[in-house]
Formats: structure tokens, sequence, C-alpha cells
């Protein structure tokens, strides 16, 4: 009796993995895992799709169950940091980016979510590195641009934010979050007509963003365009009815 699955079985596990096919990758996973217990690729593979699917407490166990058999397989700790982050357990999802970038040093997957653990423990410093690390690594990677962006804001380098975030834009035309958030960083600088452009960019490539528009309609206040601003925060608002910054800032037009 082969105590390994076949290839075939296997090739099929992973097409349905990239091709989305979650619940189908799921059911043949789970039928690997009972018949092929000692065999790492279907618990691997049935972790991945469990925190893909936001299953992130169910995906823990198979993960590390995958990582024992074994434990070099870069890709699975990298990914059971994601579900320990989106889990809050920060410091062990830091140990998890940790040991894949040790496995892989040049992983930059890994090093753009260990900045991202590390920005959420408030270790800005260290997050700065691990994103540059990952830029180094992958000079067109726009979303650390954008995240290092956001260390170096929340930093107060608000000039070197700004040239962050336009050189994720400058990789990805149709980066929303980082339109918003170089409008953000204008804002702060005092820059409001740019801050205005920026938060409009943002708006035409998603009109769904309920956040930009009270921002926008902060920087229509601050440039006495209060019929603007109404309208914005009125927008924002009819986009999620609960966001109370925005029924506040509309009060106090």
């Amino acid at each position: 009796m082969n105590k390994i699955p076949s290839q075939k079985q296997l090739n099929l596990l992973l097409q349905y993995y990239q091709a989305g096919k979650f619940d189908d990758a799921e059911k043949l996973a789970i039928s690997i895992t009972k018949k092929f217990p000692d065999h790492y690729f279907g618990w691997k593979v049935l972790g991945t799709v469990l925190s893909q699917s936001g299953r992130q407490s169910e995906a823990l166990n198979f993960l590390q169950k995958s990582i024992i058999l074994f434990p070099q397989d870069i890709g699975v700790h990298n990914i059971l940091g994601v579900s320990l982050k989106e889990l809050g357990r920060l410091e062990e999802a830091e140990a998890s980016f940790k040991q894949a970038i040790s496995l892989k040093e040049d992983f930059a997957e890994s090093h753009i979510n260990l900045g991202s653990t590390l920005k959420e423990l408030g270790r800005l410093e260290e997050a700065e590195s691990s994103y540059k690390q990952a830029i180094a690594l992958k000079s067109d990677f726009a979303i650390a641009y954008n995240n290092l962006g956001n260390v170096l804001k929340e930093l107060e380098r608000l000039e070197e934010a700004e040239s962050s975030y336009k050189q994720a834009i400058v990789l990805k035309a149709d980066f929303t979050l980082a339109y918003s958030n170089l409008g953000v960083t204008y804002m702060e600088l005092g820059r409001l007509e740019e801050a205005e452009v920026s938060f409009k960019q943002a708006i035409a490539i998603n009109p769904d963003l309920a956040e930009t528009y009270n921002n926008l309609g902060v920087t229509f206040k601050k440039l006495h365009r209060m019929e603007e601003a109404e309208s914005s925060y009125k927008q924002a608002i009819a986009l999620k009815a609960d966001f109370a910054e925005a029924h506040n800032n509309l009060g106090s037009c």
C-alpha cells in the first residue's frame, strides 16, 4: 500500500488551490490527510486554504502539523505567521516570519509581513528596516513602498513618506490606498490643494471609499469650501452609515 499520495492527487490538489477552488481543495486535502497523515502537503494546502478563507483558528493546527512533518517549508512558516498575526498573536507571528527568513533570507514576502507585524507592535524603526529589506529584494514591490510610507508618516518624516507613496503609485497606477495615504500626508504638510487631488484620484479609482470622502471633506473645510465639505461628509455617511467621525464632521459644518 502506498504511504504517499499519488502525483495525480497532488497535482489535482494544487490545481484546485491555484484556481481558487477552495471548497474542492479543502475536501481533497482532508481526504489526503486522512489517508496519508504523515505526508505534509495535504496539511499544508488545508491550512493555507483555511487561512486564506479567513478561518485562521482552524488553519493553525494544520499549518503546524505541516511544519512538524516538513520544517524546511518556507511558505508554511510565512502563512502560519499571517494566521497568527490575524489572530493578534503578534510575537508568535514575528517568530514565524523570522523563521521563514532564516530559511530563505531573500524571501521578500516574509520581510514585508514581518514589517507589518513590527508596526503593530509599535516597533517602528524595526518595521522600517523590514520594509526597506523587502524593497531591496524586490524593487517593484508597491505594497512595501506604501507600508514604508505609513511607518515614515508615523515617525513624522512626512517628506520621506510622500516619496514612498509616490513610488508605490509609479509601480501601481491604480493603487487606491497609496493615493489616499498620500493625500493624508499632504494634509499634514499643509499642502491642501495637492491633498484634494490625491483624494479625488483615489475616489476616481474606487468610489466606495468612505474614509477618503471624509478626508476630502476635511480638506475642503480647511480650504473654506464648506458646501463641498458637507457634500463629501454626506457621501462618506452614505457609504458607511455608522461612520461616527463623518457624522461629527458634518455636524460641525
